[in-house]
């Protein structure tokens, strides 16, 4: 369900890809769960899961090598075929910014619109990204809310989706759970689960924090 008076994303004739940013470490549950959740309110055709080698926002201490995350991201989507992992930005200047993703993405693909799933409390922040008056200019948002985060009036073509799945899940929350050897099996999606067992395990964890 979205808000009254959402205007469209594109028009008719022109498929709408959505573009779910992040680190992914690891993909969970609850980022699938967001994306069928576009996916079946028909806002997009399909979504692109863009696997970031790293965010300018967040520092990269316990990130895992991005090859592993994009496996783990491949294996978690691939039995939803509107759904799939993108590399695009392992070929993009380091930090990786929205705004050189967009563009790049456009020029590959013309005849596609493309839109950004973003949640609740980045859309708070994303006057703060780099060239965010153009992102805003020329691409639409599919927001998706958090909880207890309020929602600005939209300052471009928006559709914010009002009951959306709010799984409490977290990649910080998966990759505890697996460094005090507790089961994720309900966190993460199940053909990804050995994956993410191998690759965060305690073992993997602690290497990576020494």
């Amino acid at each position: 369900m979205m808000t009254p008076g959402t205007r469209p994303l594109a028009p008719a004739d022109r498929p709408v890809t959505g573009l779910f940013f992040g680190s992914f470490n690891p993909l969970h549950a609850g980022h699938v769960a967001i994306a069928r959740h576009v996916l079946d309110e028909g806002l997009c055709a399909e979504v692109w899961f863009v696997v970031s080698p790293h965010n300018p926002f967040k520092a990269g201490d316990d990130l895992l090598p991005v090859a592993e995350r994009l496996e783990i991201a491949r294996a978690a989507l691939a039995a939803d075929p509107r759904m799939r992992a993108c590399d695009v930005e392992l070929s993009l200047p380091i930090p990786s910014y929205t705004f050189t993703t967009l563009e790049h993405l456009s020029a590959l693909h013309p005849a596609r619109t493309f839109c950004l799933i973003l949640g609740g409390d980045n859309f708070l922040h994303i006057r703060e990204w780099w060239r965010a008056d153009e992102i805003l200019r020329r691409y639409p948002l599919v927001v998706y809310p958090r909880p207890g985060v309020p929602l600005p009036a939209p300052p471009c073509p928006v559709a914010i989706i009002t009951n959306a799945p709010l799984l409490p899940v977290s990649s910080t929350l998966v990759r505890e759970k697996l460094a005090r050897r507790e089961d994720v099996s309900a966190l993460v999606p199940p053909a990804a689960l050995p994956l993410v067992e191998r690759y965060y395990g305690p073992r993997e964890h602690e290497a990576m924090t020494n």
